[in-house]
């Protein structure tokens, strides 16, 4: 018995089992964020470029649709060929429409395609995806390094609407600034992953924050974004995974082999900051720093009705406030991509499409407290 468990977890059936969790996470994710994926919707469809603004809503749902099949063929058998036909039809389908960005995507593509370049490097393989970890919790902790993640994550979010504490109680016992040892926490253990001898013990810390993030978010908690639920048991697998065993020794010579993931994971990551950069591509989810788009739409467009903030269902107004984080989720479990390109996009898309019927659009920036009107 012992052989074969040895047999079943040798470095070959480690790597495949790796994949096919992703491949079958991957799926049921893509299921249940389907809208994300096809055209026939009321959330925007937002091009990275112009000339694929206008693709056919019957060319979004066929992209979808080979992808699909593709990661179950990939989940019964995880060949070459089906790997690099997801690929090529998963990319094809993101660059369509710029809400399919998410950092749970990127994560898996990245963890896809170092499979597809290290089939005979398994060592390799497993230092990338250890340093690809790495690079999540540091920058991860890095981007809630900020006055919007204590007032919107951890004050609200967790103090108040989790832990049902009174603003009374957090000005009383001073918990506000304590908020902040989350992503020193994150950020610390990121660099230790890189660092320290005792990674080991170190996952099974990430593991544990892992577990709490999901009691706070999860359907027992605060039952928000699910889309994000299940990206969390990957994580917990993928600590499990990498570092269930001892972790080689990165030398020269493969960081100069593999210099572009490099810069990809811990040089581009640091553009965010200043703009020049996506935050999902960073790690940086749950920042609270994100701005916000409301649009005011009038209820001539009755459509739009079920995306309306609660509150003004039945007022005296002649439109409907939209948030556009909680329209996304709503309709197609998926958050928007929080730039400002991005938002200016779907506002010219909006005014676009309703004309008269789209009355103004505010861009809040949580921050300043400004609010921009595009």
């Amino acid at each position: 018995m012992t052989t074969s468990l040895n047999n079943f977890l040798s470095d070959k059936s480690r790597e495949n089992v790796l994949l096919k969790v992703i491949a079958f996470v991957w799926f049921i994710t893509k299921l249940f964020s389907y809208k994300t994926w096809i055209a026939d919707r009321k959330y925007p469809v937002i091009a990275p470029l112009d000339f694929l603004q206008n693709i056919p809503s019957g060319i979004h749902l066929c992209l979808f649709g080979i992808a699909m099949l593709m990661l179950c063929a990939i989940i019964i058998s995880s060949e070459k060929f089906f790997i690099i036909l997801f690929l090529i039809f998963e990319f094809l389908s993101c660059s369509l429409d710029t809400v399919r960005w998410q950092p749970w995507e990127f994560m898996y593509l990245c963890i896809f395609v170092l499979y597809l370049f290290n089939l005979k490097r398994k060592e390799s393989f497993y230092l990338l995806v250890h340093l690809f970890l790495a690079s999540i919790y540091i920058f991860s902790g890095l981007h809630k390094f900020n006055r919007g993640f204590l007032t919107n994550v951890w004050t609200q979010m967790i103090l108040q609407n989790f832990m049902n504490l009174s603003i009374a109680t957090i000005l009383s016992y001073k918990l506000f600034f304590i908020g902040l040892m989350i992503p020193f926490t994150e950020f610390a253990a990121g660099f230790l992953l890189l660092f320290s001898r005792y990674r080991k013990w170190i996952s099974y810390f990430l593991i544990s924050v892992h577990i709490i993030v999901l009691m706070i978010i999860g359907p027992f908690g605060l039952n928000y974004n699910p889309i994000v639920w299940s990206w969390n048991l990957v994580m917990i697998f993928l600590l499990v995974s990498i570092y269930g065993r001892p972790i080689g020794k990165i030398d020269t010579v493969f960081l100069k082999q593999n210099v572009m993931w490099l810069l990809l994971w811990f040089v581009m990551p640091v553009f965010s900051f200043f703009g020049l950069w996506y935050q999902y591509f960073s790690s940086g989810l749950y920042t609270g720093k994100e701005k916000q788009l409301y649009i005011y739409i009038s209820k001539q467009n009755q459509e739009y009705k079920a995306f309306s903030e609660a509150d003004n269902l039945n007022s005296n107004r002649t439109y409907y406030i939209i948030n556009l984080q909680n329209w996304a989720l709503d309709e197609i479990k998926s958050a928007p991509l929080p730039e400002d390109e991005i938002y200016r996009k779907i506002s010219v898309f909006l005014k676009r499409k309703l004309g008269k019927g789209c009355e103004k659009i505010i861009l809040s920036d949580p921050k300043t407290k400004k609010q921009i009107l595009l």
